[in-house]
């Protein structure tokens, strides 16, 4: 499928060829965006926003880029690939510190058209259910924190835009879950972290802490979720310059690298 920016432009030109003739002058609505009318991923999940959508809400998300499709299934069971994210396309021309709540994941999405295969950089239109998952299946999260999604949305391609930059994070925000909370969803990077344990493996995942303490079972890690990772690569006391990847929630707050050239070892 060839993308371009035809129909927007086709668009453009149908709203000037309409405009003449009798009748009321047209509703002046602003001017067009290539990013559309719908609302922006931070305004409906951020707490402080007067836009902030109540949970199992319809909304419409306008705008959003592609940030990563999980393809990578660590379990071997096929239920650990499919999630989508997502993140705001405009953030990128926000300083790092103003990009909180910008990104999501998307839960069984479907898209306009069928036969779309996302990639990052695609820039598209959701709508569907905002959710605040207080567990899932049998797993019940502790008070207060949430696997925030949105669920079956529509998806309605745009057009291609660049891949995103990660947004550069404390990694101690990650120690928090209300600091963290802003940056799940995005493409975050980290600097001058360091391995705090013994990697842990467990049903084909593997994580090892990055901040706080070892031994609490909810410090923040890095993940094998959307990439292999083997214990040679994440030993205790191995150093990087850089550490890049979807931050993602589960118990605990993550880090998890796409590819192996989100993982920058220290000189």
């Amino acid at each position: 499928m060839v993308r371009t920016h035809a129909a927007l432009l086709l668009g453009l030109i149908a709203s000037v060829a309409c405009s003449g003739g009798g009748g009321d002058p047209p509703r002046d609505i602003g001017a067009p965006t290539p990013l559309g009318q719908g609302l922006r991923i931070r305004a409906v999940s951020n707490p402080d926003a007067d836009t902030k959508a109540a949970n199992n809400t319809v909304v419409s998300v306008s705008g959003a880029s592609i940030v990563h499709v999980d393809n990578y299934d660590e379990t071997g069971d096929g239920k650990s690939r499919g999630t989508i994210y997502i993140q705001d396309l405009d953030s990128q021309s926000l300083p790092d510190k103003d990009r909180a709540y910008s990104g999501i994941s998307l839960f069984s999405p479907t898209f306009v058209p069928s036969d779309l295969k996302v990639a990052p950089g695609d820039v598209l239109d959701f709508n569907g259910p905002y959710q605040e998952n207080a567990s899932i299946g049998t797993a019940v999260f502790p008070t207060g924190q949430l696997l925030v999604q949105l669920a079956r949305p529509v998806g309605t391609f745009r057009f291609e835009a660049r891949p995103l930059a990660p947004t550069v994070i404390d990694v101690n925000d990650l120690l928090d879950y209300k600091k963290g909370r802003r940056w799940v969803g995005m493409l975050v990077q980290v600097k001058d972290v360091e391995m705090l344990g013994e990697p842990f493996a467990s049903k084909g995942r593997l994580t090892n802490v990055i901040a706080g303490d070892a031994n609490d079972r909810n410090a923040p890690v890095v993940s094998n979720e959307l990439m292999p990772l083997t214990a040679a690569t994440i030993p205790l006391g191995r150093k990087f310059k850089t550490l890049t990847g979807i931050c993602t929630y589960f118990f605990n707050l993550k880090i998890a690298p796409r590819s192996p050239e989100d993982l920058v070892p220290a000189p």
